[in-house]
């Protein structure tokens, strides 16, 4: 069998060959893991599988244009999945299929479904069309209603290695070293390796994400609560890609200083080493729980703002920066930094 195209993940993508080879593919189905991870390129790979019976059928699969295939996610980032949208999907269903055996609807972010949505939706779920193939996805199980996940087969998509991302990235072209950070940096999100690779601005943001962590540290409570401010106001992409970049900083604290071998962040060694020397392995520790701790509420919808205001009152204060970059009167952000 083919890999279908997919980077890692063999299991799942043999899982659901073999599923569909035996005519017994479950009509509804629940992808989750983290943002990146190749969940929607899972989903479009198995509605080429379904629907794409020639390199036409496949090219409108990937364009999502295909007349048998439907496509529903919130219509901005950070926008909710509304019952108008979900009752076009599932009218959508109840016709016969255009050009193939199925019709194949993908609800990308569907723990963004507002409490209707999921409702209208849940109804589909208990008596699909026999034509109909429903894949969901979402980051967790936990942020769906439990009706809905025990009426879907879970697939629960992993990280790839970090030698899979450096290889792929490699057999792309991208220089070695490049390649070794970003796969480091990807947490084995295939997605996010491939654009950082192809767009410079990934690497930016990420570095201004931890020029802003370096000046919050030797920040007071006012300057702390500006920052909190202005990146409440950010989509929700945004404030967990900030946040993910400053937990992934502080779990190289303490991990392993001195051992590059180990680190994630191979280009901030010396900044983690001054880290770990001006705290304790028990302040670290707190760090990454209060950081974690942090997305975990905003995951559940907690309000942006508050969260991220008891976070600034929570990160340890230092006297000044570990860094030759010196603070300005106010904060001087790169370019994909957030500016309080």
């Amino acid at each position: 069998m083919s890999d279908w195209g997919i980077i890692g993940h063999r299991w799942a993508v043999r899982r659901l060959q073999s599923a569909i080879a035996c005519g017994q593919l479950a009509q509804s189905h629940l992808f989750v893991g983290p943002s990146n991870i190749g969940k929607a390129t899972l989903a479009l790979a198995m509605a080429r599988a379904l629907l794409g019976c020639d390199a036409r059928a496949c090219a409108l699969v990937d364009q999502r244009r295909h007349p048998d295939l439907l496509w529903t996610a919130p219509p901005a980032e950070g926008e909710t999945i509304k019952v108008e949208q979900v009752r076009e999907l599932l009218h959508g269903l109840t016709l016969a299929p255009v050009e193939s055996s199925h019709r194949v609807a993908v609800v990308d972010d569907a723990h963004r479904m507002t409490e209707s949505s999921k409702n209208a939706l849940l109804k589909t779920l208990e008596e699909p069309n026999p034509a109909v193939v429903i894949i969901l996805i979402a980051p967790s199980t936990e942020v769906m209603l439990p009706t809905i996940v025990s009426r879907c087969q879970v697939l629960n998509l992993r990280p790839l290695t970090i030698q899979d991302v450096e290889q792929a990235l490699r057999a792309r072209g991208v220089a070695l070293g490049r390649a070794t950070l970003i796969a480091r940096l990807s947490r084995g999100r295939m997605g996010w390796a491939l654009r950082a690779a192809e767009e410079e601005a990934h690497l930016a943001a990420r570095a201004a994400h931890l020029d802003d962590l370096r000046m919050l540290l030797a920040a007071n409570r006012t300057r702390r609560f500006a920052y909190a401010e202005k990146l409440a106001q950010a989509d929700y992409a945004q404030i967990v890609e900030v946040l993910g970049d400053w937990l992934l900083l502080w779990r190289d604290v303490l991990r392993a200083v001195g051992r590059s071998d180990y680190l994630i962040n191979v280009d901030q060694s010396d900044w983690i080493a001054a880290l770990a020397e001006a705290l304790t392995p028990a302040q670290v520790a707190r760090v990454v729980r209060d950081i974690s701790d942090t997305l975990r509420h905003l995951e559940r919808n907690a309000n942006a703002r508050l969260a991220l205001d008891v976070l600034m009152l929570k990160l340890p204060q230092l006297d000044a920066p570990l860094s030759s970059a010196q603070p300005g009167p106010d904060f001087a952000p790169q370019p994909g930094a957030v500016e309080p």
